[in-house]
């Protein structure tokens, strides 16, 4: 997991290449906060964004969750949540699996999680390794958050 901010993507693109690079770039470059919900090609199906509205949730309602052929580039526009991540092992077990289907499994639960809090401007970077649980409430608050998740077609 990689945590920065849209200002500081700058001082990452020298250590990053191909799909990634091209990634952070076109978010550098665009301000989300006019854009509407929905998806927006990038890369056709290489590189593409989610915009999504929503309120936060208490962190036992969302499930953790895992992708097989994407990164993950979560970009807070509007609010704050927070967002467990943990490395994947084979002690977790799969809740549900929609991994043919939409690049997804959920976990019942993790081990060793972390949680770190995304503002506006904020960014995670979460790799095909890693568990992530995203849309947690900070602290006991529903708060709205809009929230640009771009993703990165891994390389493998």
């Amino acid at each position: 997991m990689i945590s920065t901010s849209i200002d500081k993507i700058e001082y990452i693109l020298p250590y990053v290449s191909g799909k990634l690079a091209t990634a952070l770039q076109y978010i550098k470059e665009n301000d989300f906060a006019m854009w509407a919900n929905g998806e927006y090609e990038i890369d056709g199906r290489n590189i593409f964004a989610r915009i999504n509205t929503y309120e936060t949730e208490p962190k036992a309602q969302r499930k953790p969750e895992k992708h097989f052929d994407y990164i993950d580039i979560q970009i807070l526009v509007i609010g704050s949540e927070s967002v467990g991540y943990c490395p994947v092992t084979d002690k977790f077990i799969v809740s549900e699996d929609k991994a043919k289907t939409d690049d997804v499994v959920f976990y019942k639960e993790t081990y060793k999680e972390n949680f770190i809090t995304l503002h506006p401007g904020d960014i995670g970077i979460f790799f095909p390794w890693e568990v992530h649980r995203p849309n947690c409430n900070c602290g006991d608050i529903a708060l709205p958050v809009k929230k640009v998740v771009v993703k990165v077609r891994a390389d493998k």
